[in-house]
């Protein structure tokens, strides 16, 4: 017998291999409610981590922060928060271990990068906050803070020359945020 559709009606008659099995529709929805469950699941400690953390009871909060690193390995805000955590207990290393993932999961974000800067300086361990201030500039070149931050270590390290070209940078910089500040007001 003669097919008598055109291409275009062959193009949306789906095939019978695109049509799922009823067993595979099965599997991909029993998938989709583990995913549901578990970004819930790590959604709830997020916010139990927060709480913690607020009422500074740092190791239910590193309890709580885990458990969503369990399920979501990818989770900068837990990996930052825990990090946060370990720093408060003065576990400086886990601290440094956890921003260290949280700039991992998200590059660009400016506050891990000035923790784990911030605790290398603590320590001071300057060549590794300087090498985390240059390396978060890379991502950030506009972030005032940074090359703030920068400076403040040059200037632990007697450098005085790379300090005042940080602090140079970092006021130029916040004058062109408070100038556009200023222009977006008036305008």
């Amino acid at each position: 017998m003669k097919d008598n559709k055109t291409k275009e009606e062959h193009a949306l008659t789906p095939e019978k291999s695109s049509v799922p099995s009823s067993g595979l529709q099965k599997e991909l929805i029993q998938r989709g409610r583990v995913d549901i469950h578990a970004h819930q699941t790590a959604a709830k400690h997020l916010k139990q981590g927060a709480e913690a953390l607020n009422v500074r009871d740092y190791p239910k909060a590193i309890e709580e922060f885990q458990q969503v690193i369990q399920h979501n390995r990818e989770s900068a805000e837990a990996h930052f928060h825990l990090g946060l955590a370990h720093f408060m207990l003065e576990d400086y290393e886990k601290a440094i271990d956890a921003y260290k993932m949280a700039i991992a999961c998200e590059p660009s974000e400016a506050t891990a990068h000035l923790n784990l800067a911030a605790t290398y300086r603590l320590l001071k361990r300057y060549d590794e906050a300087i090498d985390v201030y240059t390396r978060a500039i890379r991502f950030l070149p506009s972030h005032p803070e940074l090359h703030s931050e920068l400076g403040t270590v040059y200037t632990f390290q007697g450098k005085r020359r790379e300090a005042v070209s940080a602090y140079k940078t970092a006021m130029r910089l916040k004058l062109q945020v408070k100038l556009q500040s200023d222009f977006d007001q008036s305008a």
